[in-house]
């Protein structure tokens, strides 16, 4: 397989740290943005908040989540790296398909089940066991996202488990 040039390399890693930076970011914000759902006390609010959180996770999350996993896949084929040289990138490839996976087949739906409550029900969604366990989850799952992304970030800098071979 051809290997890239250096200047390709600096581009790739820049296309690669800022859309990790981007989905780290987006993670965050979800973990925190049920803050503000305390103080919800309208239907119109409910339905804003959930609006807000769907567009974070499918419009900017979840692209910049598969962008990471594109530029990481090219980083992989296309650079001295590969894909199970080192073990912080085998703990990265776990890390990554894992979130991207399960927010595609099980969050992402999740997200966009709790809108259509938030619009139907408006405050009566608060007394909705689907939507209180939906939101649950979604906090739990921001929240271990956003701490398995940190870790990611942190074995990228320091680069534990070298050379497997």
């Amino acid at each position: 397989m051809k290997k890239m040039t250096p200047s390709q390399q600096k581009f790739l890693k820049f296309l690669h740290l800022v859309t990790a930076g981007l989905w780290l970011s987006c993670v965050f914000m979800l973990a925190m943005l049920p803050i503000i759902a305390m103080r919800l006390s309208s239907g119109d609010e409910i339905y804003l908040y959930n609006l807000v959180y769907h567009f974070i996770d499918m419009f900017i999350l979840t692209p910049a989540a598969v962008l990471t996993l594109c530029t990481g896949l090219c980083y992989s084929l296309f650079t001295h790296w590969g894909f199970i040289r080192h073990g912080w990138l085998i703990y990265k490839w776990i890390v990554t398909l894992t979130i991207v996976v399960t927010g595609t087949v099980y969050l992402g739906p999740l997200v966009s089940d709790l809108l259509d409550i938030a619009n139907t029900e408006r405050i009566a969604a608060l007394q909705n066991p689907y939507y209180i366990q939906g939101q649950t989850i979604g906090i739990a799952a921001s929240i271990l996202n956003t701490i398995l992304l940190l870790a990611a970030v942190l074995v990228s800098v320091y680069k534990p488990w070298k050379n497997l071979k």
